[in-house]
């Protein structure tokens, strides 16, 4: 009877959901998904599409200026860029002669999730060369490109940021996407760590900082700007401003430092 109670016993606990504890080391709660474009970024991509069965995958470098695909059907191209096609709804291709007739590449905006990777991206991408379709998900790095600067706080949940009487300075980022660093200060201490970006989101950390005490006015917008950091915010590039968003809603600009 004892063996039986005790074989009912472990049977319930072991059926019990695991702790919040558990659950937490198993998917960590509040982390959205960002793509790793940095070593796209590293090697001067500003345009790239990959796909499968048949693998490929199409890379335009900013640098080089050159269009390069690879199948692994033995297809392959190596041009210098032609000129970009626009078309309709925010779609674009490339349509150049090719040694066995004409290479064709289609970029179509959709939520696009490579397969095999589980990679997000912004594009559809067909691609027509050599008797052969291929299908596949691209994206264009040239804004997050954007994102590799120096960044000067001007405004911080509706609060203006500015120099202080006593020269301390204004919370600044510099982001290294290449590096996947970023250092910076928060107006009193600095700071440094990782940071990674898609076209979408932006994310940054484990954060370290040094640990010198603040007044209570540049503490308090230490602490409102270090909390800001924490989870992936959404982004904006324009016009030399780096604008980041919660739930839809500018909570900081930064202006880019010349």
């Amino acid at each position: 009877m004892r063996t039986l109670l005790l074989g009912v016993l472990l049977l319930v606990v072991g059926c019990r959901r695991p702790s919040t504890q558990f659950a937490a080391m198993l998917t960590p709660p509040n982390q959205s998904d960002i793509t790793d474009f940095s070593a796209y970024i590293k090697a001067g991509e500003e345009l790239v599409a990959i796909g499968n069965d048949p693998g490929w995958s199409l890379a335009v470098n900013g640098s080089t200026r050159l269009l390069r695909f690879k199948a692994t059907t033995g297809d392959s191209l190596n041009v210098v860029v032609p000129e970009q096609q626009p078309g309709a709804d925010g779609t674009f291709r490339f349509d150049l002669p090719a040694p066995s007739g004409r290479f064709k590449a289609t970029f179509s905006p959709d939520n696009c999730v490579d397969k095999l990777s589980q990679q997000r991206f912004d594009y559809r991408v067909e691609v027509d060369y050599n008797g052969k379709h291929y299908v596949g998900c691209g994206v264009s790095l040239r804004i997050v490109s954007l994102l590799q600067d120096i960044w000067v706080l001007t405004d911080l949940q509706g609060q203006q940021i500015t120099p202080s009487a006593n020269g301390r300075e204004v919370p600044r980022l510099e982001i290294s996407l290449t590096d996947a660093r970023v250092t910076g200060t928060t107006g009193c201490n600095r700071l440094s760590g990782s940071v990674h970006a898609d076209t979408h989101l932006i994310r940054f950390g484990p954060l370290v900082t040094t640990k010198m005490a603040c007044v209570d006015n540049i503490s308090a917008v230490e602490s409102k700007f270090l909390n800001l950091l924490v989870q992936p915010v959404a982004y904006r590039v324009s016009d030399g401003k780096l604008t980041l968003f919660q739930q839809g809603k500018p909570v900081a600009t930064f202006k880019k430092v010349d």
